[in-house]
């Protein structure tokens, strides 16, 4: 079957049916992309997409359903709007932008094959995650590409790692970072004999400054990601993030630099520390080597290093299978995570002895969904009944901020707990431009209690 072609912005943001759809294509050896770095880069959907090998109905649902979500977000002018009865109390899954109780948005989007923009306006009521704004731009950017990279400035989500409910080193929990991006278009290999066998490879590198950081106002956080697939079963990922500079430290080249390699994490030395977290990650696919849907993953970081690799290490690892039954798409996971130390919750995790508000935004994780000192196992899944209805959702139990100095810049888990949740998703086409989706959830927690609460969104074009 063949596939027909479908223009896609220069960014594909967070979007967690589109990641699920694209990673069903992966394990059934129908595409080969990679979904560990977001925002994606629309040129390589599009390379991707084209050289799709499509042979059953289900394969050529789940393209459809990508190309339908594509058009979409196209639109020139859409609205949203978004509400839910009461606040979420579990850790946030992937891609959920909406961080307050009431908010609508129109969406201004423009572009050609050499630069794309986005304009955003959301207004917000019932704060989530409290910024002290009625109104802002989040999801906002200008890009542009020169010589196969794309050059992008504004407030937009970033996720790293392949992880289903979290990624331990850049994750989209909080508000979006104000910065500079910089990636590539398309992740085609090297020419060179030498470094062919690299495979496709990805970069994303990206420095920007937090929003009302108390403890070090104005701190910087620097990062760079890089990506390869040696084999086309076999994607490894490494990834480093700095918090630097800010009122009163010093933010010269020479302090950027001894950041940057190292030099500054030394013991006892408070002149110009700055808090580095890094680490590495891996999927492996086994569609090829043993024709089953099935994918590993697994991601270690590490606060400061030791021996030139970090040391005070964080945890997590899953499994998915991607298959059909009667004509209609599945995905299934399971997935664990831990951000306590090395296995015990010592409150160094995502702090810092001079960034004391830690690898927050706004008292929300930058990392790991749950913050730090937490464990979490989920389960879930996603399921396409046809191209007008799609079901997804997931249980977790989590055990949250384990030590009283791990909780103290938490402020979306502030007190130690334990919670148990079901979370589920009906997502229904009104047309393939209008997505209605109903969000429904039922926690128990030990502090909390046993909480439930619905949530209706719609997407729909103005023009």
């Amino acid at each position: 079957m063949c596939v027909a072609p479908v223009w896609a912005q220069g960014l594909v943001l967070n979007d967690e049916s589109l990641r699920t759809d694209l990673n069903w294509l992966n394990q059934q050896g129908v595409i080969q992309i990679s979904t560990s770095t977001w925002p994606l880069s629309g040129d390589e959907v599009q390379r991707a997409l084209a050289s799709a090998k499509v042979s059953t109905v289900a394969q050529q649902k789940v393209i459809q359903s990508i190309q339908s979500q594509l058009t979409a977000n196209n639109k020139l002018l859409k609205a949203e709007v978004f509400a839910e009865s009461d606040r979420k109390n579990i850790p946030q899954n992937f891609a959920d932008h909406q961080k307050a109780q009431f908010q609508a948005a129109v969406e201004l989007n423009a572009g050609s094959q050499n630069w794309d923009a986005r304009l955003r306006v959301n207004a917000e009521t019932n704060h989530q995650i409290d910024n002290d704004q009625t109104v802002n731009v989040e999801g906002s950017y200008l890009a542009g590409k020169l010589w196969n990279q794309w050059l992008i400035a504004g407030q937009i989500p970033t996720y790293w790692g392949p992880g289903h409910d979290g990624s331990l080193i850049r994750g989209d929990a909080s508000r979006p970072v104000y910065g500079f991006t910089a990636q590539r278009a398309t992740q085609s290999a090297f020419d060179s004999k030498w470094l062919s066998w690299v495979g496709p490879w990805q970069y994303q590198a990206f420095a920007g400054q937090l929003d009302d950081y108390k403890a070090v106002p104005d701190a910087k956080i620097i990062g760079l990601r890089l990506t390869a697939q040696p084999l086309p079963n076999l994607e490894f990922g490494a990834s480093r993030i700095i918090q630097w500079g800010g009122e009163g430290r010093s933010q010269s080249a020479s302090s950027l630099w001894d950041a940057w390699i190292g030099n500054d994490n030394v013991y006892g030395n408070t002149e110009n520390p700055s808090n580095q977290i890094a680490g590495f990650d891996g999927r492996l696919n086994l569609h090829s080597l043993m024709h089953v849907p099935i994918s590993l993953y697994g991601q270690y970081v590490g606060e400061d290093e030791a021996g030139l690799l970090p040391s005070k290490k964080m945890y997590l690892a899953g499994a998915d299978y991607s298959s059909s039954m009667k004509d209609m798409p599945y995905q299934l996971y399971v997935e664990w995570a831990d951000t306590r130390t090395n296995g015990d919750a010592r409150g160094i995790s995502y702090n810092h002895s001079i960034y004391k508000s830690g690898y927050y935004q706004h008292g929300f994780p930058l990392g790991h969904a749950m913050g730090g000192d937490g464990q979490m196992v989920s389960a879930g899944g996603s399921v396409t009944i046809n191209s007008a209805n799609r079901v997804n959702g997931r249980v977790l139990f989590a055990k949250l901020t384990g030590s009283e100095r791990g909780a103290k810049n938490n402020l979306a888990f502030p007190e130690k707990d334990e919670v148990n949740a079901l979370d589920l998703t009906w997502t229904h086409q009104l047309r393939t431009d209008i997505p209605v989706k109903l969000n429904g959830w039922l926690s128990d927690s030990d502090r909390r209690g046993t909480d439930a609460g619905v949530s209706l969104g719609i997407e729909f074009p103005l023009n």
